[in-house]
């Protein structure tokens, strides 16, 4: 076959091919954005959680809400935050003073209510340690 007699064959237009590369990316840095968030509350949570905190905070809390209409129970949460928060001087010397008062109403199943004096030493000691925190 001679070239020239060769059918013709035409060239056809190029077909339009639908992108929808744009709408993919932005689905794409839509989902990361939608993961950042979450996991930037997440560790935020976490942070908050897991923070240290000052228990000496707790304790002092703790001295706040003794109920001196319960003696026993007073003498025993005095004893127990008053040695873990006795830091300075002060603070020791006062509460030296303060546990053999308390004596008296631990140990024991009935006990007297607490008097004017250990009651002041007791809140003379909560006060200091309001003002050392």
């Amino acid at each position: 076959m001679n070239p020239q007699e060769l059918p013709i064959r035409d060239i056809k237009p190029l077909l339009p091919i639908p992108d929808v590369s744009i709408y993919l990316f932005i689905g794409l840095v839509a989902v990361g954005v939608l993961i950042f968030i979450a996991l930037f509350i997440y560790l935020l949570r976490w942070w908050r959680e897991h923070r240290k905190r000052d228990p000496r905070l707790d304790w002092l809390a703790a001295l706040d809400r003794i109920d001196y209409d319960d003696p026993k129970k007073a003498a025993y949460a005095m004893t127990k935050y008053g040695r873990l928060l006795a830091e300075d001087k002060r603070r020791k010397e006062i509460l030296s003073q303060l546990l053999p008062r308390l004596e008296r109403y631990k140990y024991k199943k009935e006990v007297p209510p607490l008097d004017a004096e250990t009651k002041r030493f007791m809140k003379l000691f909560i006060e200091m340690t309001h003002d050392a925190l």
